[in-house]
C-alpha cells in the first residue's frame, strides 16, 4: 500500500535542479497489489485515490485512501472496505520515509535507492526496507519499487477482515501475503 518511495523521487529530480524545491503525488501514481484466493487465482487490484509530498528536507507522506480501492467487482469494493480495511474507523494509509541526504546526493540523473518506509495501515505501524528506481522526466520524477514490497495482514491486525471475506466469498483460502507495488509521479509543488 502505500505506495514509501516519493523520497529518492524528489532526491533525483532535486539533482537536476539549482535549488531544492517541494514535490507532489501526481497523477499516474499507483499503489497496485494482488490478492490470490484458492492458492491458484491471482487478482490485481489497486487505489483509485493517493495524495502525498515530498520537501525539500527530504520527508515523504503519500496518502493512501483506502475507499478508492479497485477491485473491478462492485460487491467486492464494498466487502473490502467495510469487512477488510474497516474504512469507518481507518480511512486511509499513510506512508513515511526519511530520505538521508547521502542518498539524494548519490543520485544523477536517476539511479537506484534504499529507503526505510513506515506504513500506518488499521492503526498499526511497520518498517519495510525497499528499493526504488527513480528517474528524471519532463515532467518532474517517476519513481517505482523495483520489487514488490509483502505485506503480510497479521502485521497490520487485518486477520479476521481477511478470514471474514474468506467466508463471506466461500473461498477455502484468501492468502494472508500481498504483493505490492508502487509507482510514483512527482510533480513540483504549487
Amino acid at each position: 500500500m502505500k505506495t514509501r518511495f516519493a523520497l529518492a523521487c524528489a532526491a533525483a529530480a532535486l539533482l537536476s535542479q539549482p535549488a531544492l524545491a517541494d514535490w507532489q503525488v501526481g497523477p499516474g501514481s499507483q499503489v497496485q497489489f494482488v490478492s490470490i484466493k484458492n492458492n491458484t487465482i491471482g487478482e490485481v487490484s489497486h487505489f483509485e485515490t493517493l495524495a502525498g509530498t515530498v520537501t525539500d528536507a527530504g520527508e515523504v507522506e503519500v496518502r493512501v485512501a483506502l475507499d478508492s480501492v479497485e477491485t473491478n467487482i462492485g460487491i467486492r469494493n464494498e466487502r473490502m472496505k467495510k469487512m477488510l480495511f474497516e474504512v469507518g474507523l481507518y480511512p486511509e494509509a499513510v506512508i513515511t520515509a526519511q530520505l538521508d541526504a547521502e542518498a539524494v546526493a548519490a543520485l544523477s540523473i536517476g539511479g537506484v535507492t534504499d529507503v526505510a518506509l513506515q506504513i500506518d495501515l488499521h492503526g498499526q505501524t511497520v518498517t519495510k526496507d525497499v528499493q526504488l528506481s527513480v528517474a528524471v522526466t519532463d515532467q518532474g520524477v517517476t519513481a517505482a519499487t523495483t520489487q514488490p514490497i509483502l505485506l503480510n495482514a497479521a502485521e497490520f491486525g487485518l486477520e479476521g477482515g481477511v478470514a471474514a471475506l474468506q467466508e463471506i466469498a466461500g473461498l477455502n483460502a484468501i492468502s494472508r501475503v500481498i504483493p505490492v507495488t508502487v509507482a510514483l509521479q512527482l510533480t513540483p509543488a504549487d
